[in-house]
């Protein structure tokens, strides 16, 4: 049998202590800024809260053992918060409607002294460190709750007789080791640890936060452990194989808030389960076992045992992210041509169009080398994002909403984005941007800009096709471009769709010259109203042409379990550039 640490118990002195029965009231320690251990991401350090320089609130309530979720839990409340010296005190009113307080009342008045224990956010922190051994200060801290604790973190921080139980002879403090190891033995529960664990935080004097750090450690392992097993023996495009099983599982979850999604062969088998039920069978599948566990339980134990289970969740984000970024309107996306890019550098394009003139080859005469004319245009990548979360609260009940309305959200938001991206680079200025030429994308050099404004007509497009087909490369070589598209503002759009309507006509003068040949693309980001634009097709001849990372079309999703978040962490990036490669393609009228 494993040797138990032995219980340890100091009595306090029965001196006459701070509480009064005819207010409720007892004074208190509830912070000296003692040190404490703590675990982070990082491993372990020393958190310290510092008592100097701070704002402290009127009142805040008191609860039992830091339980926020019911209001059976309040037992009163404190006000007269104020620093004394190092130490932070208050006076506690215990409520008369609580049995909890009823019996604590009972025992200050009989000199019982209880461990005060606050709840915190902290605003700023300062971090040094000695050797190894990292030191964290919360600077700025807001003070949100205190609670009644068996045993306190800062041990000095209690209700307290008139001498003040800090400075009592520590052979007089009261030290509950097991209280503690009630502690350990619940989180082991929890995090589905057995024995040998208990056995070794307790033959360590292990307190809470320490017990925490190493069972999410062996949680870790656990998880790894099994990954390591299941990815040695599935079938590439069976259910066997995690990436395929997280895909289904997410479809199916996908499906119950999009009706007309017609799910997969592989996602068929998940069909109607809930959130819950989709994490246990996450904890199945890693061999976990799941008899007796609440919804809550299920949910904790999945996001941080497996990364299964958030990896579903992020795929239905991505899932209903998607639908709302292909199907947002799409601006000038069908005037520019989209490509990828494998890195972020800029990336120089060069106009391969351009290559001298063949030449008369005589009799056993030899053939004269040509060279592709570089004059090439270059924009680049850059990362956008967000990071949202979703509560384990939603996902223990099963709310739906949140991977509907949020994720449809982003996708039209991201593709908004890039439409307001493409229309930025043509009214920059407002002439375009500058080209690699050191002139303006619409300039009368580049033979792409009216000489005087008019609205759309036939002779105004006249003029324009006729300039387009006037366009030559940097050889001199007509290239004759020929007009698709015509870009107007909503202003305009009644106007161009009389004049690009096919009329039956009567006489050679009513025949409608642009019927069928033009198509028109209303945009509303437009700034001005009257201006338009002539568009080649951009399968046939570069201009404006946006880009993607390579593999990655769109915006992407990434998840974890959280850590500023109780729950899953989403984020969203997009790694998106665009730019003008050449002018040729477009022609601008002022309006």
């Amino acid at each position: 049998m494993t040797k138990q640490t032995p219980v340890i118990t100091r009595k306090a002195p029965l001196a006459a202590n701070s509480y009064r029965a005819d207010t409720r009231t007892v004074e208190a320690i509830i912070s000296t800024g003692a040190p404490v251990d703590r675990f982070d991401m990082r491993g372990p350090y020393i958190e310290k809260l510092s008592t100097g320089g701070q704002a402290w609130p009127d009142r805040v309530p008191v609860i039992d053992a830091h339980d926020r979720g019911s209001m059976n839990s309040v037992l009163g409340h404190a006000d007269n918060i104020r620093t004394v010296g190092n130490e932070l005190h208050a006076t506690i009113h215990l409520s008369k409607h609580n049995p909890t307080s009823e019996r604590l009342a009972l025992e200050l008045a009989d000199g019982a002294v209880f461990g005060i224990s606050i709840g915190y956010s902290v605003a700023e922190w300062k971090e040094t460190k000695e050797g190894e051994v990292r030191t964290k200060t919360a600077s700025r801290w807001n003070l949100i709750e205190l609670s009644f604790v068996p045993v306190a973190a800062d041990r000095l921080a209690s209700t307290r007789n008139h001498e003040g139980n800090h400075n009592m002879d520590p052979n007089t403090e009261t030290v509950e080791r097991s209280a503690i190891n009630v502690e350990i033995r619940n989180i082991a529960r929890v995090a589905g640890l057995d024995q040998k664990f208990i056995d070794t935080q307790i033959d360590a004097n292990a307190n809470a936060d320490q017990t925490r750090a190493a069972a999410f450690a062996a949680m870790t392992e656990l998880a790894n452990t099994t990954r390591t097993i299941t990815s040695t023996a599935h079938n590439d495009q069976s259910l066997d194989n995690p990436e395929v099983r997280s895909r289904a599982m997410g479809e199916a979850l996908f499906a119950r808030f999009t009706p007309d999604h017609k799910l997969s062969d592989a996602a068929k088998g998940f069909a109607g389960m809930t959130m819950v039920d989709l994490g246990r069978e996450c904890l199945r599948s890693a061999g976990i076992r799941t008899t007796g566990l609440s919804p809550n339980q299920i949910v904790t134990r999945s996001l941080h045992t497996t990364s299964d289970f958030s990896q579903i969740l992020g795929n239905t984000i991505g899932m209903s992210m998607r639908k709302a970024y292909e199907a947002a309107p799409s601006g000038l996306k069908p005037v520019a041509r989209v490509g990828t890019m494998p890195d972020f550098r800029a990336r120089m394009r060069l106009q391969i169009s351009q290559f001298s003139k063949l030449e008369k080859v005589n009799e056993n005469g030899e053939f004269k080398r040509g060279t592709f004319l570089e004059n090439g245009e270059a924009f680049k990548l850059d990362t956008f994002g967000k990071v949202f979360g979703i509560t384990r609260q939603a996902i223990v009940n099963d709310q739906l909403g949140v991977f509907q309305n949020v994720p449809a959200m982003l996708g039209a938001a991201a593709s908004s984005f890039e439409a307001q991206a493409l229309v930025d680079l043509v009214i920059v200025n407002p002439a375009g941007p500058l080209m690699s030429d050191n002139k303006r994308l619409f300039h009368v050099d580049h033979g792409n800009l009216a000489a005087s404004g008019a609205p759309p007509s036939e002779a105004t497009l006249t003029a324009a096709r006729l300039a387009m087909r006037g366009q030559k490369d940097a050889s001199g070589q007509l290239i004759s471009v020929a007009p698709k598209f015509l870009v107007i503002p909503p202003a305009l759009e009644t106007a161009v769709e009389k004049l690009l309507t096919t009329l039956a006509a009567t006489t050679t003068g009513e025949v409608n010259a642009f019927a069928g040949k033009l198509t028109a693309i209303v945009e509303p980001r437009l700034i001005s109203a009257a201006t338009w634009y002539l568009v080649a097709d951009p399968a046939q001849l570069e201009g404006l042409e946006y880009a993607h990372l390579e593999g990655e079309p769109g915006p992407q999703i990434e998840t974890r379990a959280g850590f500023d978040v109780d729950g899953v962490e989403t984020r969203v990036r997009l790694d998106f550039g665009a730019g003008f490669l050449d002018w040729r393609s477009w022609f601008k009228n002022p309006g």
